[in-house]
């Protein structure tokens, strides 16, 4: 809880008063409580010497300095002020033994149950999403060290939520070819076309898949323009995604490359069974 107002009114009284929520707790200035409680300046500081003096309550954590702008014969002036926690205006009240410090306990503690609670809900939300993102550096991090220490994993699981682990994952694999990629993938979009935009300038990208719409001859044309052509052709006897890179690597993937991540899927390597598929390939 930060440094926040909120006025308070008693029920008979005509003025009401600003009171600074901080540090999951209230705060008055001793003006302030003396106006609470109804009583002079001089008593309530009595009753809050006596309160430190005899020990009931530590003014280390119940006393805070604050620098405040006040008006002083006209003229601005910035003060330390001493603000009082709810424990020790609590403690004022029983000395003085006012009805208006029950009635601003009841209204103190509703107020702060109020604000923890929401302060509370926000905190989990931010613990779940740092949560989230300790996990998903954990992870892209392995990855890396995979990718920077030895070859790419050979087989694996993504689990779904784990879209960008996935994509970095895939365009590592593209990254990596050194003249031409082969996709065969039934469910292509733009976002293929960026995957595949990845490679360098020198590779080439070809896509084999069972539905051309219209939409995606007018993204690939507008890609075409911009990069390194990609030709797309038509397939329809393939099932599954696979991914050739440089005629010796063979990727068998469970998803779509525009799906990565978004559901649990596998992957494998299976280099042996590349010359095989390319053949069938080229015999269609």
């Amino acid at each position: 809880m930060k440094n926040e107002i909120i006025l308070y009114q008693a029920e008979e009284a005509a003025e009401r008063i600003e009171v600074k929520l901080e540090e999951d707790t209230v705060w008055l200035t001793l003006n302030q409580i003396a106006q609470l409680f109804n009583r002079d300046k001089s008593v309530i500081s009595r009753h809050l010497s006596n309160i430190f003096k005899e020990g009931e309550l530590d003014p280390r954590s119940t006393v805070a300095k604050n620098a405040t702008v006040q008006i002083e014969a006209g003229r601005s002036v910035k003060r330390d002020i001493e603000y009082y926690n709810l424990d020790a205006i609590l403690s004022v009240g029983y000395r003085v033994n006012s009805k208006q410090g029950t009635q601003f306990r009841i209204w103190a503690t509703n107020v702060l149950r109020d604000y923890l609670l929401k302060g509370y809900a926000v905190n989990q939300r931010i613990n779940n999403l740092e949560s989230k993102i300790t996990e998903m550096s954990r992870e892209v991090h392995e990855i890396s060290l995979q990718i920077k220490t030895a070859e790419l994993p050979t087989h694996g699981l993504f689990f779904e939520g784990q879209i960008f682990d996935a994509y970095v994952f895939v365009v590592n694999i593209i990254k990596r070819a050194q003249s031409e990629i082969i996709l065969l993938d039934n469910y292509v979009d733009e976002s293929v076309l960026v995957l595949l935009a990845k490679r360098s300038s020198q590779v080439k990208a070809t896509i084999f898949t069972k539905n051309i719409s219209r939409q995606l001859e007018l993204d690939l044309a507008k890609h075409n323009n911009q990069y390194q052509p990609i030709e797309i052709k038509n397939f329809t006897q393939s099932h599954d995604l696979f991914l050739v890179i440089d005629g010796a690597k063979l990727y068998h993937l469970g998803a779509s490359m525009k799906d990565l991540g978004k559901k649990w899927f596998a992957f494998s390597r299976m280099d042996s069974l590349v010359a095989e598929l390319l053949n069938k390939l080229h015999t269609v």
